[in-house]
């Protein structure tokens, strides 16, 4: 579990509320989307020390790459689906309590309670600045927001396009709507298994926590990327440096996950379970 903390001096909280419509283009939209892939298996850390000089090997391409530009940490779609894997694993080894070693180097520091302490600004590797970019923009009030960019040297043209973008798109929705059609597939494996009075095992539960998940992390990936190529190289610079200012840390601790898989399967066996899925990824309240 990452509980993630961002100081900035800027924004207040707004809710948006998706309607009836866009469940239905959610629906429309599942045949196009990937489903839940019983034999790709969710990623495991093999020991310590391989995981460690995984992580070192790609925190000096992100190190490469970050030379040419934050935004390039975004588009990079290969990049980012490799720190979501080694995430993935040390949130693994965390869960199951795997002694992970001295990782401290690798910007890691354990608390002494099974629980890791990480600092974003010293260790910029680790963190999701798409994910920072698409919870935050939303909530701030657009006019200080502009002002703030503009005073920054946000061109108008800049200004009217962000605008334009986030009051066009929600993050949100978009990561729901990816997520749909995993959930929806996996409902009719977990069916598969119960026809034939076989226990899912855990380890497919398991695969369907990580794919889904890795399928919400891309599509906000990909609404921060168009949002940055509306706005152009210049306005992106502007945009991320600004949001890149103030402390941005996390505490790395473990989830629930036990609980989690038997809480997951009691809901996909729901008679209404595909209403449910479809309503939530639309935003609807349960």
């Amino acid at each position: 579990m990452h509980v993630e903390s961002h100081r900035h001096p800027h924004g207040r909280h707004c809710l948006q509320v998706l309607g009836f419509m866009l469940m239905l283009a959610a629906q429309a939209g599942i045949a196009q989307a990937v489903e839940f892939d019983e034999k790709a298996k969710a990623p495991l850390m093999k020991d310590a020390g391989t995981l460690r000089s995984q992580a070192q090997s790609f925190s000096a391409r992100f190190a490469a790459l970050q030379d040419a530009g934050t935004e390039q940490l975004i588009t990079d779609r290969a990049l980012a689906s490799e720190r979501f894997d080694l995430a993935w694993q040390i949130q693994q080894a965390i869960d199951l309590h795997r002694p992970l070693g001295d990782v401290s180097a690798i910007g890691f520091v354990s608390r002494g309670d099974g629980s890791y302490d990480i600092d974003f600004n010293s260790f910029p590797q680790w963190e999701r600045v798409d994910r920072k970019l698409a919870a935050l923009l939303p909530t701030y009030d657009r006019e200080t927001l502009a002002q703030i960019l503009m005073n920054r040297g946000f061109s108008t043209d800049e200004t009217a396009q962000l605008e334009s973008y986030l009051a066009g798109r929600d993050p949100g929705a978009e990561a729901r709507r990816k997520k749909l059609p995993v959930a929806l597939s996996f409902g009719k494996v977990v069916g598969k298994y119960d026809k034939l009075r076989r226990p899912v095992p855990d380890a497919v539960v398991l695969s369907y926590i990580y794919q889904r998940e890795r399928a919400g992390a891309e599509a906000t990936r990909e609404w921060t990327a168009d949002l940055l190529n509306s706005i152009g190289a210049h306005g992106a610079r502007i945009l991320l440096s600004a949001m890149s200012e103030g402390t941005s840390t996390a505490v790395w601790a473990p989830s629930d996950q036990p609980a989690g898989i038997a809480d997951i399967l009691a809901a996909v066996r729901r008679p209404d379970f595909e209403q449910q899925a479809a309503a939530q990824a639309a935003g609807a309240t349960p």
